[in-house]
């Protein structure tokens, strides 16, 4: 994904830009309805126009617009504002922004703020009597539109109120976020660069600020290297805390400052992770959704082995695709990259829910153990070492923190597969 298409998407879904869009566009509609007088002839007359338009009867139509929607877009900012809240305090904060940069949430409070902006406007220009006759035609037209959009955006509020704030529509959406990013990644975990390894000697280009690597575009620095006769290791994924000496790009060829600056440029480094390009996030955020499930406050272990089953689908459907990136041709050879292992992608999604499901009700233990099995089984080649280590740890875990011998008996059973069956029953405690 290009750089500059990195930023625009993460401008576009702020939430004031639809409505920003839909403002301007207003704007033009209005403005053109009074210069369009230009196409109809001088002398036109009503009885020459099928449907005849009056400038009080259209005056009084924009005023029930804009006097509505005023009042509905004050009343769908409020509440998504709430719903936000809830879903913050539900799920995770950090799981705020795909409901917010939702597109269908957008796009109905874009409306409802396009529709006021328009009607006042077109009361204006009623009230100053810019119009001609066949600018009131055109304006009258352009509001019929305006009252349908009203409509379906109406509907479409309706649901999009009923689902956001819900757990699973939260989970679902943190799903499809995290899905994109492990097509972006790819199976190689290369971002379609070529494997590199070692230690390359050349140019190290440092990143200069403090914050959290959230994308690097391999196209640009793609066609910098074949322009400029390069290979560039880069050093760093999306997701990787750097500070101002973290080597992020080692750069193999001559270079000067100029091209080592146009290589840092083209590294995005923020102050806080993000989707797009770090799969990582994605199963953070989803481990932060069960972990609150699990608190004491809360106490909601079905959503915690729902978390648990999506994150074992994300890493299973991931490792089962075909290696597509390992092929001669990359689509980008004159860039290395170490590749993400699929040990670090299973530790991000399972060892922060192990912590809190160690001392959880037996069901999750279960579901987290049931987890790393189906993934051990489906591609052993890829999670199997890496699953029998963390079933290893949470064992231990629960079996410290456990006060009920049969659960813990039960659960060593169930994880035998993976452990090999090593671990011993705990000694009973009791005093009898």
């Amino acid at each position: 994904m290009n750089g500059y298409w990195f930023l625009f998407r993460r401008f576009s879904r702020a939430l004031w830009f639809l409505p920003a869009l839909f403002c301007v566009s207003a704007l033009i509609v209005v403005a053109l309805a009074y210069l369009s007088a230009g196409f109809f002839p001088e002398g036109l007359e009503e009885s020459a126009i099928p449907i005849t338009v009056s400038a009080d009867a259209l005056r009084n139509i924009l005023s029930i617009v804009a006097s509505s929607m005023l009042t509905v877009a004050v009343f769908a900012l409020s509440t998504l504002v709430n719903l936000l809240t809830s879903a913050a305090q539900t799920g995770s904060p950090r799981a705020v922004p795909l409901f917010s940069g939702n597109r269908a949430a957008r796009t109905t409070i874009s409306v409802f703020i396009g529709a006021f902006l328009f009607s006042i406007i077109g009361i204006i220009g009623l009230s100053s009597g810019i119009y001609t006759l066949g600018g009131r035609l055109i304006l009258f037209i352009a509001t019929l539109f305006v009252v349908f959009a009203v409509v379906w955006a109406l509907i479409r509020w309706v649901r999009e109120i009923s689902v956001v704030g819900r757990v699973v529509e939260m989970t679902s959406r943190l799903e499809d976020a995290t899905l994109q990013a492990l097509n972006r990644l790819g199976r190689d975990g290369l971002y379609g660069c070529s494997e590199g390894e070692g230690a390359p000697i050349g140019h190290e280009v440092a990143a200069g600020s403090v914050g959290f690597v959230q994308h690097f575009d391999p196209h640009a620095l793609q066609d910098l290297a074949e322009d400029k006769g390069l290979v560039i290791h880069v050093r760093v994924r999306p997701g990787d805390y750097v500070d101002h000496a973290a080597i992020i790009a080692v750069v193999v060829g001559e270079a000067d400052e100029a091209v080592l600056n146009a290589i840092r440029g083209d590294f995005i480094i923020g102050e806080e992770r993000t989707f797009d390009s770090d799969p990582g996030f994605g199963f953070l955020v989803l481990a932060d959704v069960a972990r609150r499930a699990l608190s004491p406050g809360v106490n909601d272990p079905s959503t915690a082995n729902h978390v648990l089953t999506v994150q074992t689908r994300l890493l299973a459907n991931w490792a089962r695709k075909e290696k597509e990136e390992e092929r001669k041709d990359p689509p980008y050879p004159r860039i290395r990259f170490v590749p993400v292992s699929p040990e670090r992608l299973l530790d991000e999604a399972f060892r922060p829910i192990s912590y809190e499901a160690a001392s959880a009700a037996p069901d999750v233990q279960q579901a987290l153990v049931r987890g790393l099995t189906s993934l051990a089984r489906v591609s052993p080649d890829a999670f199997e070492r890496a699953a029998a280590t963390l079933a290893k740890d949470f064992m231990a875990r629960a079996g410290s923190e456990g006060s009920h011998e049969p659960d813990i008996v039960a659960l060593r059973k169930l994880a035998a597969g993976l452990t090999g069956g090593t671990e011993r029953p705990r000694p009973s405690t009791s005093s009898g």
